[in-house]
Formats: structure tokens, sequence, C-alpha cells
């Protein structure tokens, strides 16, 4: 340490390392490295002749300050510093033009490693005030970089005092170690940045074997398969795999059968995001959830809804296309403030799955234990608030002649809202009210057939398949109403705005027929809004307008128009 530092720290203490700091951060030559200052700073604080959180913010204050002194400076008069810069500045036009094509391409996370990086942190001001990096954007990198910085070799240096004699003593060795490290990290992040480019030509390059008279290829991504299949995402998943597998011109390969041309997942978690990293620009997820889809189906979901808020942005920015399965989830996804483009495709109801028969309404009932002269109310959904599962054991209550049957369960165990609350209430429950828990979805079809009434009352939805299945089945449904579905279905159907009127409409719908009948009619026209060959056309025509913006310029468009054009002319015979 050379003793002129010394004697000048011992005898103006802060001021000296605020100086100090501040000069060698402008460019100022001084006769001891900041790394080493601060590091000396967090020696004496070791020894007790300054306090630690004093170094710290005077320290953060002279390098921050400092830095944005030399910002602001090549901000603001950058242009006539170049235009009259001397022969040995070490920066020429050429080489500014690239630094500042480097950053539009997303060198902001440069200016923030540089920011870090001993050395060279002084430098990385002067750059991004001449490139004219916006000031809301470097000041917090600025801010943060110094906060990180500082503290680190601040408190390093407080409990490396033990060992300050020896850092002194090796500071050369220590310090080409560091600028190694630093080189080796560099050199790693250039190798790999090298390694994915080349490996997105190779992708490039094998996608593009799909000529236009082979087969577009979709990988169908679902995190349903895998843990929680008991829920409306995992039949919508299943039930478009079911209705584009029909499809000649296309191959559909799921989760881990293989790769594609184009990515499409029905889930959000870690899955997608490893899934989905090799298909930049052919990325297209289905939401099947809003923030607001946690409202009374997860613990705590008040306190998670700004998390909630940030992840679903988050995972719908990753995809290239968003496709909205309902006008309150187009909105949503575009009140989150997701750029992304999104498209309103509903969820289709494949209806001969769910037609009623009279071998499927004798299984449900043996299976059920009703008898073929008792009335039979059914309700589907999660044991959970939103659904409205405690709504329904009152109704089950208030009609003691009918019978009530619940399918549904918990998929996400004891992360769902009110495990002990609902379990209370479905050990009280009347005897006249049955909980079957989670059912495969080849059991469904039995369930509804053996119902007369099906009623929804779920406080929040986007686009339910349930009600829809029960519709195709053949069922009078009644929902909730709630103002998704006004938008939703844009058709007459059957609400109820509570409880009591939920009693009214199922007692009025077992005791007229000529009501019974109206329901059943309401039914069919709410279900023809989601056929299935004008929905897959859709499909069809997303796949391939995604396809063909991936590969522009590089290919003719794919051509599955004869496939789209036939879907559409099936869609108008059944209009």
């Amino acid at each position: 340490m050379p003793p002129q530092i010394l004697y000048y720290i011992s005898s103006y203490g802060y001021l000296a390392i605020f100086l100090l700091i501040f000069l060698q951060e402008i460019g100022v030559p001084v006769p001891l490295p900041n790394e080493l200052l601060m590091l000396f700073s967090g020696y004496l604080v070791f020894k007790g002749v300054l306090l630690f959180s004093v170094v710290v913010l005077i320290i953060i204050s002279a390098d921050f300050l400092a830095t944005m002194v030399l910002y602001n400076l090549f901000y603001y008069a950058g242009n006539y510093i170049i235009n009259n810069k001397p022969k040995w500045f070490p920066l020429s036009d050429i080489k500014l033009n690239n630094l500042r094509g480097k950053i539009s391409k997303g060198g902001l996370l440069t200016v923030a490693i540089c920011r870090l990086t001993p050395f060279i942190r002084g430098y990385t001001s002067v750059i991004s005030g001449l490139v004219h990096i916006k000031p809301r954007i470097f000041i917090p990198i600025a801010l943060l970089s110094s906060i990180l910085v500082c503290g680190f070799y601040v408190t390093t240096g407080k409990y490396f005092g033990p060992y300050w004699n020896q850092i002194i003593a090796d500071w050369s060795v220590y310090q080409y170690y560091i600028l190694s490290v630093v080189l080796l990290i560099l050199a790693v992040y250039t190798i790999a940045k090298f390694n994915k480019h080349y490996k997105d030509k190779k992708r490039m390059a094998e996608d593009l074997k799909y000529e236009t008279d082979q087969l577009l290829t979709i990988h169908m991504v679902s995190e349903t398969a895998y843990v929680t299949q008991g829920q409306g995402v995992h039949t919508a998943f299943l039930e478009l795999v079911e209705l584009l597998k029909d499809e000649k011109n296309i191959r559909i390969v799921i989760n881990n059968e293989g790769t594609g041309n184009i990515f499409h997942s029905h889930t959000y978690g870690p899955y997608y995001f490893w899934k989905g990293q090799r298909y930049k620009g052919r990325r297209i997820i289905t939401a099947h959830v809003i923030p607001d889809s946690s409202r009374g189906a997860i613990p705590f979901w008040k306190q998670l809804l700004p998390i909630t808020n940030l992840y679903l942005k988050l995972a719908y920015s990753f995809a290239d296309v968003v496709v909205a399965i309902s006008p309150m989830v187009e909105k949503a996804i575009k009140d989150m403030g997701v750029k992304t483009d999104v498209v309103r495709i509903y969820n289709p109801v494949l209806t001969e799955n769910w037609a009623r028969t009279t071998e499927n309404r004798e299984k449900g009932r043996q299976l059920l234990g009703i008898k073929p002269n008792e009335k039979l109310i059914l309700g589907v959904g999660q044991l959970q608030e939103r659904k409205g599962v405690e709504d329904f054991i009152d109704m089950a209550s208030a009609m003691p002649d009918s019978k009530f049957v619940w399918v549904g369960g918990r998929p996400w165990g004891a992360f769902t809202e009110g495990v002990q609350r609902i379990n209370n209430r479905i050990e009280n429950a009347p005897s006249n009210i049955f909980f079957t828990g989670l059912k495969e979805i080849e059991d469904m079809p039995p369930m509804y057939a053996a119902a007369d009434i099906f009623l929804f009352p779920s406080y929040q939805e986007n686009c339910p398949l349930a009600p829809l299945e029960a519709a195709a089945s053949g069922l009078p449904v009644v929902f909730r109403d709630i103002k998704e579905y006004s938008t939703l279905y844009q058709l007459p159907y059957m609400k109820a705005a509570d409880t009591a009127d939920f009693i009214k409409i199922a007692h009025q719908l077992l005791n007229d027929q000529d009501y019974y009948n109206e329901g059943v009619k309401i039914s069919e026209k709410l279900v023809e809004k989601f056929d299935k060959n004008k929905i897959k056309a859709e499909f069809l025509d997303l796949y391939a307008q995604v396809f063909s913006n991936a590969y522009k310029g590089h290919l003719k468009p794919l051509n599955i128009a004869p496939v789209i054009s036939h879907a559409i002319s099936e869609t108008t015979e059944v209009l």
C-alpha cells in the first residue's frame, strides 16, 4: 500500500475514499486501483477504524456519481467529442457503429456484464453515453452494478481482514487471477453463443427439409400428461390432438415423441420453456389460464396474484403467438402487457365423444348407484371455492328428493384452496350427494348420460369444457350468471344469479317437461358455436401462417390450403 495513500486516508477518512474512487472512475490516474482501495476500506472496517454502512454508502455514491458524469458527458457531448477527437483516441467511427449495432441487438446484457467487470467498468459508461442508451435504461443498470460491485469488495475486504498482509503481498497475482477468470467467463460465453448460432443454423437446415409436398409436423406439448390430468386443460389438449390427427397433410408428435416444424403448448411450466427453446419464431401457446383463474383456486391467491401475473406475462411473452380461448382471455393477456400476437380460437367440442346413448346411461347409473326412476343432478369440477362446490352442497341440502353427484377432485393435491374447509363440508354433506373424486376422461360420457340436469356454479371460467360436454350429451345446462359467458357464447343460455336461483331453475326443469325440452334445445345451439371443423380450419390456418412467417424467403408457403378448404366446407355443411 503506497504510504501517501495510507496518510491520505488516515488524515481525511471517508472524504479521501470518496475522492479516490471518484477520480479513478472518471479516468484520473491514482496510485491505487479502485478494487484494491475498496478491499482496503473493508479491511479498515474489520479493524474498527471505519463503519461498514458508511463506507459502503460512500463508495457506492462515488462510483455511481462518477459513472453518471462520464455517461452524461458522452451522452450529450459525445458527437462533438468524437468529431473533434485526437488521432490517438482509441475508438474509430467504424468501431462505434459496431458497438451501437451490438447494443441495439440486445447488448444491454453486455453493458450490465461490463459494468460488473474490473478494469473496464469506466469505459462502459463512456460507450453507453456515446451510443445513446436511454437514461431510464442505463441509470438502473449503473446503480445496481455499483451496489453489487462496491458491496462485494468492501464485504470481501472485511471478512478477509485477518489475511490482509498476505493479500497485499500477492496483489499482482490476485489481480491477474481475477482478470483471467473474467476472460475465461467471456470466452465461455462467446463459445456458447457461437455454439447456439451453429445449432440454430443446423436446426433451420433440418426444418427446411420439409418441402411443400411433405408433412407439416406439429410438436404438441402439455405437462398435464405427466402431473394433473383431472382438469379441463388436459381434456382440451387431448381433444385437439385427436382432432388434428385425422388430417393427412399434417403430423402430430406429442411431448417426447420427437420434434416438428411448429411448437404448440397447452401449459406454461418448465417443460414448456425447455421444449420451446429450439423453436424461436414458431412457438404457439394456448392460454387456458389468466391471473383471475387463481382466485379461489390456490392457497393465498390474493398474496400470490402479483407473482402469478408476472409469471404468466413471462410465459405468454416467450411464445410467438398466443391462442386466446375466449374474449375475456384475449383482453386479460393484453391487459398484462404481453406484446406477443394474440389470436382467438375457441376450444373445440368433439360432439361424437359425448353423444348420449342408452348403454352409457345404464352404465353411468350403475357406476353411481342411481336407480332408473331417480332424478340425478350432476356437477363437474375441481374441489375448490372457484368451482362453486360448496354451493352445490347447499343445493343438494335444499333438494333432498333428488340425487346429486359431483365429479372431480384435486389434481394439484394440497396446493388447492380450502382443502380442510371443503373436506369438512363433504363429511357433513347430506346423504343425497355423492363425490366420485377424479375420473379418467373415458369415464365421463357415462357420467353425463346418467344425469338429468347439469349445474355449473363456477365463479370464474375462461372457455370451460365440462358444461359444453354436458350440453353435447343432451343435458340442459345451468350456468352461474357471470360476465365471462355473455362475451363467450353470445347466444341464449340458462343462467342463475345465486344458489337460490339454481335451486329454483332445477326444480322447474324437473317438473316442467316443456321447460326441460327448451333447455335441451338451448344446449344444442350452444354447442354449435364450438364446431370442431371450423376450429380445426382456424388452427390449420394459424400453423400455415406461423410456418410461412418463420421461413419467409427460405421456401414457398406450405401447401395445406386444400386441407383448410376441405375443413371449411365440412363446417359449412354442418352449420
